[in-house]
């Protein structure tokens, strides 16, 4: 019976003549003991696998996948029905032949001729294949030598050995392709170094290791992308490209909405003019920002907005979706954290007026409700038992804004929640336009204004509201 290898070098040299002469891409598939079945061609994007195209082994286990335009050069992957799957640089050069089989751990028996830079990709694989059980070994023996210092301290140094050894074998890589899309993958794997800052000149002693962690994180920051050229649309099509983009903005920018945002409009300024590379992180980065749970990150949403989409800078957003967002980003403006809340004139239920700017309290509590919403009927009794009643006596207000029209069921809630201490006003002629400088679209809508009406927070559920206005008081004292 003919090796494995032996059935490749065959094949090799029959498919050697045939490449297709109008292609520039063409791969041919020799799949041992895989007659008749489907291979998959897919792409990493977007943190997802995703499919590109889908040939077919003949009888033999024969397939060929023959294209006129290059493919996008990325990180792609051959997937089989049984959810196997070999990972496979794909750069310039796209005509080559790759056999393998259906396996577990089929890398282990794959093998490229036509390709050094995928060949040296495989033969990658592989090694970092027996590196993974020789950590798994180790990772074994150091359990087994609990209690045994000495011994834990040997095998620690054996799992730097393998670090070091594998960090070399990347650089050594990374090097002899530069360029190539195999460096740019295995140097967009790489964390940044960051140096020790040893020497902290000019500062007191007892400060040094606060303002070296201070000085590493910035050097941190600074560098994150050094190795992720975001103005390589390459880069794009990795699957770890997507995950690292987004732990920088939340975990290693403070989330604070204006450092958020000013660290957005940076990122998207490295991608360098490149079209697909810009188009994608302005993308990624406002669908993001739209979908953040944290408070006051719509300020990053606006500018993100205000600097790309409303300055005519993303071509492919259609003019519908511009206009909407002009009208959204019109609304989220008035009431980002930080800006003075939209002053209203209203009238309570005995139609007396009263003006949130005229309201004297250290914080007033602006909130948007109606008895009939299911979640108001929950939320604001709520905000009587747990908010009103214990901090009324530090001179809290309530500016509580009924919504509907209904005169009789708002009192008659109002009087059953014993809610009169509160200012209670509505807007019944719609005179306001309270809904469109508040952007109030569901209640409740709960802001909380500082003694100057400065908005210091927004759409806050009643649970969390003790404690910040806790946190509050404390950082005034």
């Amino acid at each position: 019976m003919k090796s494995f290898l032996s059935l490749l070098s065959s094949l090799t040299l029959a498919f050697t003549a045939v490449f297709a002469a109008d292609g520039q891409v063409d791969i041919k598939f020799k799949i041992k003991n895989y007659a008749n079945n489907a291979v998959v061609l897919g792409y990493y994007y977007n943190d997802q696998m995703l499919v590109k195209d889908t040939v077919y082994t003949d009888a033999n286990g024969f397939a060929e996948y023959v294209r006129k335009d290059k493919l996008d050069e990325g990180l792609y992957m051959v997937y089989f029905p049984n959810n196997q799957y070999i990972d496979l640089v794909i750069s310039s050069e796209q005509r080559f032949v790759f056999a393998c089989d259906t396996l577990p751990r089929a890398v282990d028996r794959a093998s490229v001729v036509g390709n050094d830079e995928l060949k040296e990709f495989i033969e990658y694989q592989k090694y970092l294949g027996t590196k993974q059980e020789k950590y798994k070994e180790l990772s074994d023996q150091y359990s087994k030598a609990e209690g045994d210092a000495a011994k834990q301290k040997a095998i620690q140094e054996a799992y730097k050995k393998i670090d070091d050894e594998v960090k070399d074998v990347n650089l050594n890589i990374i090097s002899k392709y530069k360029g190539k899309m195999l460096s740019v993958f295995l140097n967009g794997l790489r964390d940044i170094e960051v140096p020790m800052f040893d020497t902290i000149p000019n500062v007191d002693s007892s400060k040094v290791d606060s303002v070296r962690q201070q000085k590493r994180y910035y050097y941190y920051r600074a560098h994150y992308f050094d190795n992720l050229p975001l103005n390589d649309p390459r880069i794009l099509r990795t699957p770890y490209f997507v995950k690292k983009l987004d732990k920088y903005i939340t975990e290693t920018v403070p989330q604070v909405p204006d450092s958020v945002a000013a660290e957005c409009i940076r990122i998207i300024e490295m991608t360098g003019g490149n079209e697909e590379s810009f188009r994608y992180v302005v993308s990624h980065l406002y669908n993001m920002m739209n979908s953040s749970k944290t408070m006051g990150m719509d300020a990053a949403l606006v500018a993100i907005a205000d600097e790309y989409y409303l300055k005519g800078k993303c071509t492919w957003a259609e003019q519908k979706f511009i206009d909407d967002l002009k009208e959204q980003i019109g609304k989220i403006r008035h009431t980002l954290i930080g800006r003075k809340a939209v002053d209203l004139l209203m009238i309570d239920p005995n139609g007396q007026h009263f003006r949130l700017s005229e309201v004297k309290a250290p914080y007033t509590i602006l909130v948007f409700w109606e008895p009939s919403c299911g979640h108001c009927k929950k939320e604001v009794p709520a905000l009587k038992k747990d908010v009103w009643d214990k901090y009324a006596q530090r001179g809290i207000k309530i500016f509580a804004v009924y919504c509907q029209v209904d005169k009789k069921e708002w009192v008659d809630f109002i009087e059953e929640h014993q809610l009169d201490e509160w200012i209670n006003v509505y807007d019944p002629y719609r005179r306001t336009g309270f809904r469109e400088f508040y952007n109030i679209n569901s209640t409740p809508q709960i802001f909380i204004l500082d003694k100057d009406k400065t908005i210091v927070a927004k759409r806050i559920g009643v649970d969390q509201i003790g404690g910040f206005l806790d946190f509050m008081f404390d950082k005034k004292k």
